[in-house]
């Protein structure tokens, strides 16, 4: 009786892995095939804005006298959105056009 018992055991552990696995090579498959399929990206958005990161104290001369002041910095960032009409897929990339100080002071 044990004996039947393992075996049926080990029947149905056996046959669930092998559906589990040949399910996953299905899913991997077609994964597969779309990535393979090109793309036709075409530029959607573009979007620009500067963000303040920080700000940093700078010393001057003038007049035999020495002065701060702060110096506020920001970044310019561009954010281009492109989209693929055949798969209805977006991605985007970010660029630092620029940093941006409030003071002309060499760095």
């Amino acid at each position: 009786m044990r004996k039947r018992i393992i075996a049926i055991s080990l029947f149905c552990a056996i046959f669930l892995t092998v559906q589990l696995t040949e399910a996953t090579a299905a899913v991997m498959s077609n994964d597969i095939q779309e990535t393979t399929a090109e793309h036709n990206w075409v530029e959607y958005s573009t979007d620009i804005k500067e963000f303040e990161v920080g700000t940093h104290e700078i010393t001057y001369w003038k007049n035999f006298m020495r002065y701060t002041r702060t110096c506020t910095i920001s970044h310019v960032i561009r954010t281009v959105v492109y989209y693929c009409d055949i798969h209805d897929i977006t991605k985007s990339e970010t660029f630092l056009e620029d940093i941006v100080h409030s003071e002309k002071h060499s760095h």
